[in-house]
């Protein structure tokens, strides 16, 4: 069974994954990588990043990478935080 995020947690985890990359839009590989350096495992990040859309604090999508389209995650439409 995976661990569950409160929100404040899945807000925290979210903004520094943002601040880190100081991008809108973050892929699988981008954000996999930053999470599990930040010791979270593939079970955990899958939640984390399930909480979050439920929160609406990330939107999922694809974004084409060379000729490979991959899965990411982005802010969503209307959010002004800073970039």
């Amino acid at each position: 069974m995976s661990r569950q995020f409160s929100s404040e947690e899945s807000r925290s985890i979210i903004d520094k994954l943002f601040g880190h990359y100081k991008k809108k839009i973050i892929t699988e590989r981008e954000f996999r990588h930053f999470l599990e350096g930040l010791g979270y495992s593939a079970e955990e990040i899958d939640e984390i990043l399930f909480q979050a859309f439920k929160q609406g604090l990330i939107d999922l999508g694809v974004e084409q990478v060379g000729r490979k389209y991959v899965m990411a995650i982005l802010k969503p439409l209307g959010d002004e935080e800073e970039e």
